[in-house]
């Protein structure tokens, strides 16, 4: 015999869950955690015994969706992933990223809002990055933050890069240095900005 179980929350509490799951938060508790909610508020929102109206706009910004969405079901739906910015250079060059956000790719666990990913092109960080591989920042740090790391950095004309920043033979310039050998390094360069790999998604 099969047992029929009616989900009878508000609608609203149902997409609330839904935009949490897309977010990439498998429960409850994870996101008020990571968010710095009050757990029990949080849940009481999600399972209907509250109203979200006045918490809408937080949640909202969280998830990454519209209050109208969450509190009507008006408009966008959330997309489940991070925005695929484009491509980073690992001995193709590459020009600056779209910042489009046409396409989406699996958002990590507990990312920050600002997560985005580039999809490496080439095959200079092979055996660490292999042409294909999915890179996921959030922070666009100055250079000399991350001398000597593995990082995506854009130069000052607009290529983007994953290598390893060393310290340039003149004053604010920078090397960009490959692990496999069969690749010349990229000497004194004016770099915007270096940003810390956060997560890999191997091919």
């Amino acid at each position: 015999m099969h047992i029929m179980v009616f989900d009878d929350r508000p609608e609203e509490s149902k997409r609330l869950e839904q935009a949490r799951i897309a977010r990439g938060f498998s429960d409850a508790k994870s996101a008020a955690k990571f968010f710095g909610w009050n757990y029990y508020t949080y849940i009481q929102h999600e399972n209907g015994t509250r109203g979200i109206t006045r918490a809408a706009e937080k949640y909202a910004k969280a998830f990454r969706i519209s209050p109208a969405w969450l509190l009507t079901g008006e408009g966008n739906s959330p997309r489940r992933g991070v925005p695929l910015k484009g491509k980073v250079g690992a001995g193709a060059e590459v020009e600056a990223i779209d910042n489009g956000d046409v396409e989406y790719v699996e958002v990590p666990s507990n990312a920050p809002l600002e997560t985005v990913a580039v999809r490496v092109c080439g095959d200079s960080m092979f055996p660490a990055y292999e042409d294909g591989t999915l890179l996921y920042y959030s922070r666009l740090l100055p250079p000399d933050t991350m001398i000597n790391k593995r990082c995506i950095a854009e130069l000052g004309d607009g290529r983007i890069f994953v290598k390893i920043l060393r310290q340039g033979s003149e004053a604010n310039t920078w090397t960009l240095q490959s692990l496999n050998p069969n690749f010349s390094d990229i000497p004194d360069q004016h770099v915007r900005w270096a940003a810390p790999i956060d997560w890999i998604k191997p091919v």
